[in-house]
């Protein structure tokens, strides 16, 4: 026992006298009269340069504390790296042997760090840094195998506080430069076993040339849980804003708020987002988040915005809002959806989108990797002509507004040669789309069961389903765009059924002169980019047909009878004309080729007549060359009017022939070579009918009565 206490009491003694000893090196030693070596130590263990320019204070227990003033740092024959003006620190020795790091104060101010990026290196690594194999993820690797794998040590700060700092990053090889400024952040007590406030504000500043492209300033608070030992953070209660001040990429002033709660489990790969709230007036977004596997990201949870006037989100933005034809149009806007998908795809099923009256329901998906954009929604009704920009006086000018007909430049130049189809962004689009509406309203045209389907897959683009009732009819379309090389090639099949034509001759041409329902099919292919390209390699077939249709505000028949007979100068009632043509068996076949659409089979059936045309309409060359021709098939005097009946089989042609701004009484003249053929049949007949005359005198001389009639029956009048 008394072996036990002399050991107790020389035990007591030692730690006495160390502590006497530490007591003494603090009170009788001063640490600035050791500058000098700490710069040498610096720059021979660490090779940097420090420059103490102001005090060293330090205290030794029970608080082991250091403070620093006004010290320069940077590497040999590099820019200054940093500036500090104060910084205090200090550690609980007894703490600190009971494994626990309890510190009372970290007080860093006005720190400066300039960074310097040049084309030789930058300023912020050493020579050693630089010729080193052993890069720092290596390094962090090798110190955490070696570490104690024993109990984390616990963390008490009662307070960590850096204000008035400035961080500069300068990039030489580029001219530019980034100034994180005013940077502030406070914390409350950080302990690992409990959350603590923390306060952020910085003001950052990008330039481009000395040219300033972004100026902001942002704030943040929240209350942080730290757990080391599980690799988990919490922000819980997070409130930040973000003011976008001025600069050449920011259009106008902006601010952003953000609100939300976070959770992160780094091991596990996963982070929680509660209470989402970021608004950027008008708009406000909310919803919650989960996120799983940060490799191949799995994304649940819902995000639902506000209803929002995009006119007013715009003009926020600092972008003009579009002016349209209805000024209701364009101002209230929302969506709201449900987050899902596979790893490494960001779904939204279900999702609604919402446009003004318009309402579209279902889903849509992104890839990450492939970045894959998969679109299938269906709405209700959309009137597009609604977000058109709104009609004005110059509507009725020429396209350059003053009031000259913009196809004198047509004539003069030919088509356009601009390239109005660009050739990267096609190649870069990979979509899948499928949109269907109830009703579509466009340029005027109401469009029911309106679908489509398109998909674009590196510049191929497919248009597997264009489908719509319009006009009582059905238009069905399919078209393909291959813009992997040069020219670009495009290829339309379109089918037209049952589409009434005085509808659309009414819609399109505010005239109604025709009823009927035609039926019309097309295949077509062309290439380049460019209007003229196109019109120059156009390739196809067309053809179209109408089993019976009706003119109006023309009786063919009629004024054709009374055409003749004014040239007979024969007398016609113009009262009893019917002001109407039915017909019947329109059709006509087309092919295309360079170009250059040729017809040699255009007929119909009009009353009593029939209509035949021919020729060829050359697109490249803006010209015409096409022959329309009536023909005489029934005897009409039974139908209108008195026409000799030696009339049937005349074709009246009519020759069109020219350029496509030629005056139409130039353009198309009647061919005045039939009058000369029916005048010389006419001749030809009553020089006929006078010799047939004489022929019968002398059979009834010789024959009688009788024997003449009987002749007459076997061969003829």
């Amino acid at each position: 026992m008394k072996a036990i206490k002399l050991i107790a009491v020389i035990f007591l003694l030692i730690i006495a006298l160390l502590v006497a000893a530490a007591i003494a090196v603090v009170t009788l030693v001063d640490p600035n009269d050791y500058k000098p070596q700490i710069r040498a130590a610096a720059l021979k263990q660490a090779g940097i340069e420090l420059d103490i320019a102001g005090d060293i204070g330090w205290s030794f227990y029970p608080w082991l504390a250091l403070e620093l003033n006004n010290v320069g740092v940077g590497y040999p024959e590099k820019p200054s790296l940093g500036q500090l003006a104060r910084a205090e620190i200090s550690v609980s020795i007894p703490a600190l042997l009971g494994g626990q790091l309890q510190m009372n104060r970290i007080l860093i101010d006005g720190l400066q760090l300039e960074l310097v990026q040049t084309a030789e290196g930058n300023n912020w690594t050493g020579a050693a840094a630089e010729s080193s194999t052993t890069s720092p993820s290596q390094e962090v690797t090798e110190s955490s195998a070696t570490a104690d794998p024993g109990k984390a040590l616990e963390i008490d700060i009662e307070a960590i506080e850096l204000s008035n700092a400035v961080l500069t990053f300068t990039d030489q090889t580029n001219d530019s430069r980034i100034e994180l400024s005013d940077l502030n952040l406070t914390t409350g007590r950080v302990s690992l076993d409990q959350a603590f406030p923390l306060e952020l504000s910085f003001a950052l500043r990008q330039f481009a040339a000395d040219q300033l492209q972004l100026s902001t300033q942002a704030k943040l608070d929240a209350d942080i849980t730290l757990d080391l030992a599980q690799n988990r953070y919490r922000l819980d209660n997070l409130n930040s804003t973000l003011k976008l001040i001025e600069g050449a990429a920011v259009p106008a002033a902006l601010e952003f708020a953000l609100a939300a709660s976070i959770d992160a489990h780094i091991n596990e790969q996963q982070v929680d987002i509660t209470g989402l709230s970021l608004k950027a007036d008008p708009l406000t977004l909310n919803g919650d988040i989960k996120l799983r596997n940060f490799s191949q990201p799995e994304l649940s949870g819902s995000l639902q915005s506000n209803s929002f006037n995009p006119k007013q989100l715009l003009t926020q933005l600092g972008q003009s809002a579009p002016e349209t034809a209805d000024s209701n149009a364009l101002t209230s806007a929302s969506f709201k959806a449900t987050l899902g998908g596979q790893a490494g795809t960001v779904q939204l099923k279900p999702l609604t989108l919402q446009l003004d009256d318009t309402r579209l329901d279902g889903e849509a998906s992104f890839v990450l990797d492939s970045q894959v954009i998969a679109l299938k929604l269906k709405g209700n009704i959309l009137d597009a002509d609604r977000y058109l920009p709104p009609a004005t006086g110059s509507a009725a000018k020429g396209s350059d507004g003053t009031g000259t007909d913009s196809s004198s430049t047509a004539r003069s130049t030919g088509w356009p040669k601009d390239e109005i189809i660009p050739l990267e962004p096609l190649r870069a689009l990979n979509l899948s789309a499928d949109l269907d509406l109830d009703s579509l309203k466009v340029n005027g045209i109401n469009l029911s069961k309106f679908g489509l389907s398109l998909s674009a897959d590196n510049g191929l683009i497919r248009l597997t389903r264009f489908s719509s009732s319009v006009f009582d009819g059905q238009v069905n379309a399919t078209a393909r765009i291959d813009a992997r090389k040069t020219p670009l090639q495009l290829s339309v099949s379109k089918q037209i059924s049952g589409v009434q034509i005085g509808s659309v001759l009414q819609t399109l041409a505010d005239t109604d002169v025709m009823a009927g329902k035609f039926n019309a099919k097309a295949d077509l292919s062309m290439s380049g980019q460019s209007i003229h390209a196109w019109v120059n390699s156009l390739n196809g077939t067309a053809n179209l047909g109408m089993a019976e249709g009706l003119i109006k505000g023309i009786d063919v028949a009629q004024s054709m009878c009374q055409g003749i007979n004014n040239l007979s100068a024969l007398w016609i009632n113009a009262e009893q004309v019917d002001k109407t043509t039915p017909f019947a068996d329109l059709g006509a076949n087309f092919n295309i080729r360079n170009g250059v659409v040729s017809n040699q089979d255009l007929k119909a059936q009009l009353d009593a007549m029939a209509l035949a045309g021919r020729g060829s309409i050359n697109l490249p060359q803006q010209t015409l060359d096409y022959r329309v021709g009536l023909t005489i098939e029934d005897n009409l005097f039974n139908q209108s009017c008195s026409v000799n009946d030696r009339l049937e089989g005349v074709e009246i042609p009519v020759n069109c022939k020219g350029g496509f701004y030629d005056e139409p009484a130039k353009l198309c003249r009647l061919d005045t070579s039939f009058i000369s053929d029916i005048i010389k049949a006419e001749a030809r007949r009553k020089v006929e009918e006078k010799v047939g005359t004489q022929v019968e005198d002398k059979l009834k001389e010789k024959l009688g009565e009788e024997g003449a009639g009987v002749l007459k029956g076997l061969f003829g009048r």
